[in-house]
């Protein structure tokens, strides 16, 4: 696993960007009091998120309790990584797989360098899977590239294609709920569908809003015959040492 930022909750990253976004349509500095009766924020949340964007110069807090706007913030990609990957573990177990049957990573890592012609997939599931009337098993290898709410657009699809050359099967993953997606941009949602279907990319859309994360598959991946030598040459440039023990356990 790559070094990362320990973010605060996805909830509290949310409430940040309301609130830089509330006191820049203000055009002045604003209550805490007026702030979260405008955003509906509980105050638990919305102290968690005021402390960290002041502890990241988004914010400043002034007398009489009042915020100012240091500069936007955006929630990062990265932060949204440890919901998708919960809520994919829930799609494959639905999808017949056991869980010590798949195992999947963040295998973004963009703090180090990759060896080969391969570019890092954000998120990589491997699974194998026997059947009680056939010989062998199948073995998958899903990327998944995944795009923050205001990058949910065709262009992922085409980060993912670049994938496959390795993988058995590619995936883009916006987390965003597809009513919402589909009202306020169905020029773009309909563009992606119909790129994601011309080329045999999958699309799952995830609504990260709830109490718990909700995985709507929208489109399957088309499966691709694996290239044992290439497939082998990615998983040893992406996965981490455990993962690849994980996988070792499966040819015993």
């Amino acid at each position: 696993m790559s070094k990362s930022e320990n973010f605060p909750s996805l909830a509290v990253l949310e409430a940040l960007n309301s609130i830089t976004q509330q006191i820049e349509l203000s055009g002045d500095a604003l209550t805490a009091t007026k702030l979260k009766r405008t955003l509906d924020l509980n105050e638990a949340i919305f102290d968690e998120a005021a402390d960290y964007g002041c502890t990241k110069k988004h914010l400043k807090w002034n007398s009489h309790n009042r915020y100012t706007l240091l500069k936007p913030f955006v929630v990062p990609e990265e932060a949204y990584y440890p919901v998708i990957l919960e809520s994919l573990v829930s799609l494959w177990v639905e999808d017949g797989y056991d869980k010590s049957n798949f195992y999947i990573e963040n295998t973004s890592r963009r703090d180090t360098k990759i060896e080969g012609p391969w570019t890092r997939p954000d998120l990589t599931l491997v699974s194998h899977k026997k059947f009680p009337w056939t010989i062998g098993s199948e073995f998958d290898v899903v990327t998944f590239e995944i795009k923050r709410p205001d990058s949910a657009n065709v262009l992922a699809v085409f980060e993912a294609l670049s994938h496959v050359s390795a993988a058995t099967r590619g995936y883009v993953v916006f987390p965003v709920d597809p009513d919402t997606w589909r009202s306020s941009n169905p020029a773009q949602e309909r563009r992606v569908k119909d790129e994601c279907v011309r080329h045999g990319v999958g699309l799952i859309l995830v609504q990260v809003g709830g109490a718990v994360p909700a995985a709507h598959h929208v489109l399957k991946a088309s499966r691709r015959e694996i290239d044992h030598e290439k497939c082998n040459d990615f998983l040893d440039a992406v996965l981490s040492p455990s993962g690849k023990r994980r996988i070792s356990e499966w040819k015993s």
